[in-house]
């Protein structure tokens, strides 16, 4: 399954994109997406072991199923106060 994934921050950066459109494995998960970002872009493969996976706008956990009409993003890890 096709699944497009927003970037943001040093994702985004690493990626030199805002999203990305990944072929994830069936069943499709969240790890799978995550698992398809680090094949599709090595870039990115540093920055993926600290990058929660949100689904429409709320973090999911890794085995939380991915459906072709889901909002997918990768949100990095983030400092301040």
């Amino acid at each position: 399954m096709n699944v497009c994934v927003r970037l943001f921050g040093a994702e985004a950066s690493a990626a030199g994109l805002d999203s990305i459109t990944v072929d994830v494995d069936e069943p499709p998960t969240c790890r799978g997406v995550v698992d398809a970002v680090g094949r599709a872009c090595p870039a990115l493969a540093a920055l993926l072991p600290g990058v929660r996976v949100a689904l429409n706008a709320e973090f999911a956990p890794p085995e939380r199923p991915v459906r072709p009409e889901d909002e997918v993003a990768l949100i990095g890890l983030v400092s301040g106060g």
